[in-house]
């Protein structure tokens, strides 16, 4: 059987270690000692926190004068830990639940205490047993070896008195140093490691390796003789136990460590010293340069090799691999007492080395987890424990773990007095309030913080694997740098000064990407030629993702390109002085067959990029210079393509003249550093730039100014007209329309700007004979049935092509709606919100139960007190969106002289109509989905076998629309309902956007429908906001998903349950909808089915990550009595 360390052989890269101590971590059976069945209890904590592999000191039988790596028997367990079954039942456990295990493997010494000195002490001085160990007859040997432990040792060699002959020990004289030169010894080395090995161990640290091999005349560290012992074991490593590793300590500067990955052939990783100190360094001086430097001075290692990086550990923050000034700066910065000192380092944790500064604490994390190597994390700092440093040697950062607030921090029952040590108990991080317990139920906490920058870093090879490319921006307290692996590179930027600061950097090669910051999937704005800028807050970060190879699903947002990024190609004219004439005369065919079909194609306004454009053609030029002030004016295109269908297009363009001696497409050119260029053109004394128009701020004022003036503008072929509505001049009462004017840049299929919070103007780009659905509903509601929630109408655009008598909607303006954004964003922010006060562990635990009731039921029953305490305020609003929804229907539904707005009974033939087209579309859904069993992912296929055993109830359901007794009503609707289609306003609803699906063609945009159609859509849009707010908050912590679900299942079914209870209420009275409750939902479930089968068809042609979400949903209306009761 292939063992997943040899499927992944390189998984040590992608790992995050967790170092421990078996005393200190938990205590099972009361003796005052953790204990392996103390940590078998944790490991479903260590599990929860994200780590995948654990690294514990040594827990072998030891005298404890130097925490247990003085070793009294290599192959026993010390018996206060556990026994051997305790060994290999914990190995198998942290196994099972994925975890790897490394393990301490101390071979330069041992204690005086092990049988094999002891042999060593009362043999013969020459004889095999003797030459365990390095004796001598004199002390004056290896003298240009310096001594490590300069405050408790004076000598490398100790006198014995047994073998009347010095012993050598390289750090405290009761640890004497095993003789490598002994084949006996690295022998009885290797068949220790292989003892433990077999135990299941995946890892062992080698301890002190630079110091294995002595010679005279010099240090003797780093010696060539060393590298011979590591590649004898790496040789049996490999052989018998392939995808083990070997993790090097070696406190030295990182061109000596480098000798010991060999060609591979050595260790895997090694520990990258010098990088600690530095970052500590940096911080206090607000300075990258301590890190750039060290950084710089690494050099590349073997592809399979790893550095390992830490903030802190068991031992002293080393500050041997600093200079005499750096050390006394770090003194004086963070051990001022001198309790706080030992050896050559200081003796304590990160949290109080920072202050305990939450702030810092994430800073220094965040560079941890983003620097090349593998993160190491020291028990107990997860939750920023304290440090006691009255304790004597290290043992102040080797206090128990505190889990909990109860007696001796809940690690252990035993009475105080046997603790091995007491835990920390001062009021500022004492166990009392810094505990695991309590930061388990704080989403807020920084136990959480650090469960989901581990699982974020765990989601990215790019951190482990990744090179890195430092960058140096003008400003030093910045340390920005890339990562970058196959394809996805991520900009890592951090503030090390306690103030704000803002910084400028060259990303030149990134241009047209958008960043999107990798904790909270947010996009920021696009990287240009021009150097980026950022702003921090004191002591904060930014993981900023610049490419990737999939686009993350949970944004649902493509990288986009600046403007004026795109290169443009100069083409010369007879004169750029008349825009007129330069798109009239020979150029024109040039726009058309070389320049159009390229920058169409690019264009967010322009839908159906997937077919082939065959041909563009310029229908019809207007110029709108006199109008505008500008060299400009609109252009018609036609668009052909490839299987012969053809779309108009509008196009607004302007020409601006140029500097000679600048580029067209230069961030300095001036006056148009953001305009979207299409041509430079260029005369026998001048250049230009034809644009898109929209860009330019006096062009888009002058649009305004020619709706209000009511005006004509002929063409070659048509003419373009502008009407003021009557709501014009009530909106301009108000108060003055002023600055600024603003393209909104968000927008896809069509263009809109915004006038001085005043109104805002939507050009629809693809142009389609007749009135536009969105003027024509947004009129009616201002003018002839007033509905206070719609943006008033306040003038429009249209152009007229007389030779085929055809009118097509250019613009509609309406008035500004001041907002704080769309319901979507709304609604998505406050189910994250809901999923944070949810992440709480007792809330979780408390696993709550999804309504089992039907939907029908559910609009009448109040929800339990744990979801109003976590969903409360957002379940108004829904019952808001719910009254506002029917009150457009009640407003769009009156009697009417206008026949398109004038209500009608549907026909018992058009139900039948309507049930047939449904079932028509859910059969090819079907067939896609048989077809997609193939390719989809294992419990995707499962959802999708379970949704095909339900088609005969299906079709079932949708043919009882003809079924309904009550009477339903077709008025015109909004056609195209969903949350982003709605602003969310002083906590209220504007409806905006009454275009109808925009695929659709507009005579059925235009056609009325029942009311229930809407409602349908915005039942989906709940269930997909539920859904992607939940993918979301759990894109760092995936593990959690299952977790969530049920409080997903809650939030989509009350939500729900509260909107349609608003619209019930709001509409009672009015027949546009069943008035009978069974009846309205068994009318609404096929709509609902409808609407659910349409967005199953987008996802499996769009973005199949998303699938889940319609499929589980129509599982879930398919169940008995899900959404009303068979019985009624």
């Amino acid at each position: 059987m292939v063992s997943n360390l040899e499927l992944e052989p390189l998984w040590y890269k992608d790992a995050v270690i967790y170092q421990l101590h078996i005393k200190s971590f938990f205590d099972s059976n009361d003796d005052g000692y953790g204990d392996f069945q103390g940590l078998i209890n944790k490991l479903d904590y260590l599990q929860e926190l994200g780590v995948d592999t654990i690294w514990l000191l040594p827990f072998y039988p030891s005298p404890l004068r130097d925490d247990g790596y003085d070793i009294a028997d290599y192959e026993g367990i010390n018996p206060v830990y556990g026994d051997r079954k305790d060994f290999r039942n914990f190995v198998r456990e942290a196994h099972r639940r994925g975890l790897k295990v490394i393990t301490e493997l101390v071979i330069n010494h041992t204690s005086d205490q092990h049988p094999w000195f002891d042999a060593s002490r009362k043999a013969p001085a020459g004889s095999s047993k003797r030459d365990y160990y390095v004796w001598s007859d004199t002390d004056k040997k290896y003298e240009d070896a310096r001594i490590i432990f300069t405050d408790s040792e004076k000598s490398n060699w100790t006198w014995d008195a047994t073998a009347q002959q010095y012993y050598w020990h390289r750090f405290f004289y009761h640890q004497p140093d095993l003789n490598f030169d002994n084949p006996n010894v690295r022998r009885a080395i290797i068949k220790i490691m292989k003892f433990w090995l077999d135990l299941g161990v995946d890892g062992m640290r080698l301890d002190a390796i630079p110091y294995l091999i002595e010679r005279e005349g010099t240090n003797c560290e780093n010696l060539p003789d060393t590298h011979t012992v590591l590649k004898e074991m790496r040789k049996v490593l490999d052989e018998e136990y392939p995808g083990r590793i070997f993790l090097a300590e070696a406190n030295q500067w990182p061109s000596e460590v480098i000798q010991y990955f060999g060609d591979s052939d050595e260790c895997h990783m090694a520990f990258h010293f010098p990088v600690m100190p530095r970052i500590y360094l940096a911080v206090h001086q607000e300075d990258r340069h301590p890190m750039t430097e060290i950084l710089r001075q690494t050099p590349d290692i073997p592809h399979d090799c790893q550095w390992a990086m830490f903030l802190r550990n068991h031992d002293e923050l080393t500050l041997e691999m600093v200079t005499d000034e750096e050390r006394d700066y770090m003194y004086n910065a963070y051990a001022h007492d001198p309790q706080m000192r030992i050896n050559v380092g200081i003796r304590r944790r990160l949290a109080p080395l920072l202050d305990y500064s939450r702030d810092k604490i994430k800073l220094l994390n965040s560079i941890l987890f983003s620097m090349p190597g593998t993160p190491i994390v020291y028990y107990g700092d997860e939750i920023g424990m304290g440090e006691n440093i009255f304790l004597g040697d290290r043992h102040g950062v080797r206090t128990p773990m505190q889990w909990n607030g109860d007696r001796n921090a809940g690690f252990s029952k035993a009475v105080f007095a046997k603790l091995y040590s007491a835990p920390i108990m001062d009021p500022v991080t004492g166990y009392q309030s810094i505990n695991v317990e309590s930061q388990d139920l704080d989403p807020s906490s920084l136990l959480n913080w650090m469960r989901s920058i581990i699982k974020l870093r765990k989601q990215h090879k790019v951190f482990g694997r990744g090179t890195i490319q430092l960058l140096y921006p003008e400003n030093r307290t910045i340390l920005a740098y890339t990562r970058s692996f196959e394809g996805e590179t991520v900009l890592c930027v951090a503030n090390l000064s306690r103030h704000p600061q803002s910084v400028s950097l060259d990303l030149p090669e990134f241009a047209g990407v958008t960043p999107i910051e990798m904790f909270g999937l947010v996009p920021f704005h696009p990287i240009t030629e021009d150097k980026y800028t950022l702003t921090l807050t004191g002591h904060s970060f930014y993981w900023l993702q610049l490419a990737t190879q999939k686009a993350n699903p949970f944004t649902d947002t493509a990288p986009t390109s600046a403007k004026g990024a795109e290169p443009v190609n100069t083409y010369a004219v007879e004169s750029v002085s008349s825009i007129g004439k330069v798109l009239t005369g020979p150029f024109r065919k040039v726009l058309e067959n070389r320049i159009l079909p390229t920058f169409v194609r690019g264009q967010r306004w322009f839908g159906k990029k997937s077919k082939d454009v065959s041909l563009t053609r310029v229908n019809d030029w207007i110029d709108l210079s006199t109008a505008t002030g500008l060299q400009s004016g609109m252009l018609v295109l036609e668009i052909h393509y490839g299987d012969g269908e053809m779309d108009l297009y509008n196009m607004f363009v302007a020409l601006d003249p140029v500097a000679n001696d600048v580029d067209a497409t230069s961030s300095a050119t001036p006056a148009k550093p953001n305009y979207t260029a299409i041509a430079e053109l260029t005369d026998k004394e001048r250049k230009a730039i034809l644009y898109d128009a929209l860009d330019n701020e006096k062009f888009n004022a002058a649009l305004l100014e020619y709706i209000s003036d009511d005006k004509r503008i002929r063409g070659q072929v048509g003419f373009v007209e502008s009407y003021k509505l009557p709501a014009f001049d009530s909106i301009v009462a108000k108060g003055e329309v002023a600055s600024p004017v603003k393209r909104v840049e968000s927008e896809q299929s069509n263009s809109s700007i915004i006038f001085g919070n005043r109104f805002i103007l939507k050009l629809f780009r693809h142009l389609e004979p007749g009135i536009n659905p969105d003027y024509e509903i947004s009129r009616y509601l201002t003018e002839t049935s007033p509905f206070s929630q719609v943006p008033a109408a306040a003038g429009v655009l249209g152009y007229t092509n007389p030779r085929l008598a055809t009118l097509y909607t250019l613009g509609l303006l309406q008035e500004y709606v001041q907002n704080q954004g769309d319901a979507w964003t709304y609604t998505v922010a406050e189910y994250r919100r809901y999923y944070e006060r949810c992440s709480s562990k007792s809330v979780l635990l408390a696993k709550v139960t999804p309504p089992s009731v039907p939907l029908s039921e559910l609009v009448n029953i109040e929800p339990p007190q744990e979801v109003l305490e976590l969903l409360g305020v957002y379940m108004k609003d829904a019952a808001k969106l719910g009254a506002r929804t029917a009150e457009m229907h009640i407003a769009l539904g009156k009697q009417s002289e206008l026949t398109a707005f004038q209500p009608e009974e549907l026909t018992r033939n058009e139900l039948i109509d309507i049930s047939a087209s449904m079932r028509y579309d859910v059969v090819k859904v079907f067939k896609l989905l048989e077809k997609m069993m193939r390719t989809a992912e294992p419990d995707l296929v499962q959802s999708i076998k379970s949704l095909l055993l339900f088609r005969p109830k299906v079709v079932d359901l949708l043919d009882r629309l003809a079924t309904i007794n009550q009477a339903l009503i077709k008025i015109r609707c909004h056609g195209d309902y969903h949350l982003g289609q709605v602003l969310y306003a002083d906590a209220d609803f504007f409806i905006l956007d009454f275009e109808g699906e925009p695929s659709k063609p507009l005579e059925q945009r235009i056609a009325k429908q029942t009311p229930l159609k809407d409602v349908a859509g915005m039942l989906r849009s709940f269930s997909y906001a539920t859904y992607a707010s939940l993918f979301l908050f759990t894109h760092n912590r995936s593990d959690d998903l299952e977790a969530f679900l049920p409080w997903a299942k809650a939030c989509e079914a009350w939500s729900s349950a509260s909107f349609l209870k608003g619209y019930l209420t709001a509409i009672e009275g009015s027949s546009l909808v069943p008035t009978d409750k069974g009846e309205f939902f068994r009318a609404l479930l096929p709509f609902v089915l409808d609407k659910a089968f349409y967005e199953i068809l987008y996802e499996v042609n769009n973005r199949p990550d998303w699938l889940r979400v319609p499929v589980n949903s129509v599982l879930e209306y398919l169940k008995a009595g899900a959404f009303y009761s068979e019985e009624n």
